[in-house]
């Protein structure tokens, strides 16, 4: 990979970075890729959420200074790639039978650092057991967090210099809700659990689980330490992590003075290049369709709703949103389960071209803070005029 640097690599000081993170598997290598780009071209985050795979990217990023956040996904990524390439010894004819064959090692003999199959299969285990609710046992992920990953002081300490705000996306599986813990005060907090929360292996743990493939995990509520809930993957209620930052946006953006906001969404499931036209690309796109769920609906969302609240005032154009979106291409010999493909070299090129897209993004003139703002329509105007909606504004900020 190009270690290629920009000549000024120093962050625009009145930009405040967001950097969103899908769950999508093996496809979360694309991701390391597109934060490399970012932090090379000094757009380092100061705030990131997660779901599943991008819960984890999120934490080591989030849970750690400055300088070892690379190093450590780098770590991470290279302890679940596993050794499933020794089947490219033999000249590969079929590029798409190498990929199934590695995801048939995957799914029969676990993956490195990451997971492993239940001895006894679900099916056939005690019904009281841990085994009997999921395929396959995740300790080898828990011990690969625990080994040094994450530095979980830093992570808790909102005061320190480099403190990044972090927020994680579950599934409360009683009710079937969404839940997000997050390491700062929710300025919109609904119950005394969605204040603040310590983030620990088990909320990262939580973010991921996801079944029946991976076993819920139980986390003590924080009104009643003693009580226990249990947890699914953010991704069965929402894949979108952009929806984990649009409720405190508004309210977190006036701590954040006159500073621009520029949220970068990484995409592992939206790009629709074409018809399906195989029997391949067509459960692929099945597949991106439910798990690229309510990303556009959110992402419109908040720009119908943020636009309804600019400011009036003079301070309006200098405070501003705007959302990059950068996508995950599929390859053309994507398989079904590419997002299972824990192969070296498929994280190293899905890691490359999550580089590459962020970079040519980054240097694509101008970018999208330094266009010009449309001014408000005549029908916001309007809007604006009745008490109550203005009192709406109070928080105005622009959305492209």
């Amino acid at each position: 990979m190009s270690d290629t640097r920009p000549d000024d690599p120093k962050k625009k000081d009145n930009l405040y970075v967001i950097l969103a993170l899908q769950g999508g598997g093996a496809l979360g290598a694309f991701q390391v890729g597109a934060y490399q780009a970012l932090s090379q071209y000094g757009y380092e985050p100061d705030w990131v959420a997660g779901i599943s795979i991008g819960a984890i990217n999120a934490s080591i990023i989030a849970g750690n200074k400055k300088k070892d956040r690379l190093h450590k996904l780098f770590k991470f990524w290279d302890l679940v790639a596993g050794d499933l390439d020794w089947w490219e010894r033999i000249p590969n004819y079929w590029e798409k039978l190498t990929n199934v064959w590695r995801v048939s090692l995957s799914t029969v003999g676990g993956v490195s650092g990451f997971f492993r199959p239940n001895y006894i299969p679900a099916p056939l285990a005690d019904p009281n057991s841990a085994e009997a609710s999921s395929w396959y046992n995740t300790d080898n992920l828990k011990a690969t967090l625990e080994d040094g990953l994450i530095d979980w002081e830093f992570l808790k300490n909102c005061e320190s210099e480099d403190h990044v705000r972090l927020s994680l996306g579950a599934t409360r599986v009683f009710g079937g809700e969404s839940k997000t813990f997050q390491n700062f005060p929710s300025p919109n907090p609904v119950g005394p659990d969605d204040r603040y929360t310590e983030i620990k292996v088990d909320h990262i743990m939580a973010s991921g689980a996801l079944a029946p493939w991976f076993p819920g995990v139980w986390i003590p509520q924080a009104k009643a330490p003693r009580q226990k809930e249990l947890y699914w993957d953010g991704g069965i209620t929402s894949n979108s992590s952009f929806k984990l930052i649009i409720e405190d946006l508004p309210a977190i953006h006036q701590t954040i003075r006159n500073k621009d906001v520029a949220i970068f969404v990484i995409d592992l499931w939206g790009t629709f290049e074409r018809e399906p036209k195989t029997f391949d690309e067509v459960c692929w796109r099945i597949k991106q369709t439910q798990y690229s769920s309510r990303i556009e609906q959110d992402i419109r969302y908040a720009r119908e709703v943020i636009s309804r609240a600019r400011l009036l005032d003079g301070t309006a154009t200098s405070r501003r949103i705007d959302t990059i979106r950068i996508t995950y291409r599929s390859h053309p010999n994507e398989i079904p389960c590419g997002d299972a493909l824990f192969s070296r070299t498929e994280i190293d090129r899905r890691r490359r071209d999550g580089y590459a897209a962020m970079r040519y993004r980054l240097e694509t003139k101008p970018l999208p803070w330094e266009l010009p703002f449309e001014g408000l329509s005549e029908e916001h105007h309007k809007y604006f005029q009745t008490p109550e909606n203005f009192q709406k504004a109070r928080c105005a900020i622009h959305l492209f």
